[in-house]
């Protein structure tokens, strides 16, 4: 494996990580009003929002590789992800929390099942 493929391939985990940990800490809760009616929901919603920047910045690098890694995968709107991670790292406090549940609850399943086939790629 070439080390331009470690890379990528540390990316991927990293992005794979984070997207299990933002599941578990969101189990059961489906609106804004779970999250946000709580001490211990907001505390969740705030990790997630960070895991969420953490793949966005992932992502970024991987649109950047040479390789090009995420190419053929159009279904995964890359761009708006790391479009995302701007928005959490410049404007937090204008982030809409609607949006924010909808990612989460919509959108890191397929994106989950896309990472797992880079990976395996990348792990060849």
């Amino acid at each position: 494996m070439s080390d331009n493929s470690s890379t990528i391939k540390d990316r991927l985990e990293g992005i794979l990580e984070s997207i299990e940990l933002i599941q578990e800490w969101s189990k059961g809760r489906l609106t804004v009003d779970d999250f946000l009616f709580s001490p211990t929901g907001v505390m969740a919603f705030n990790a997630c929002v960070m895991r969420l920047q953490v793949i966005g910045e992932h992502v970024g690098k991987l649109l950047n590789n040479s390789e090009h890694p995420l190419d053929g995968y159009e279904q995964i709107p890359w761009h708006a992800i790391y479009g995302l991670r701007n928005l959490i790292s410049h404007e937090y406090a204008n982030i809409d929390e609607e949006l924010i549940v909808s990612i989460i609850n919509n959108d890191l399943s397929p994106l989950k099942l896309v990472v797992v086939e880079l990976l395996r790629k990348f792990s060849q």
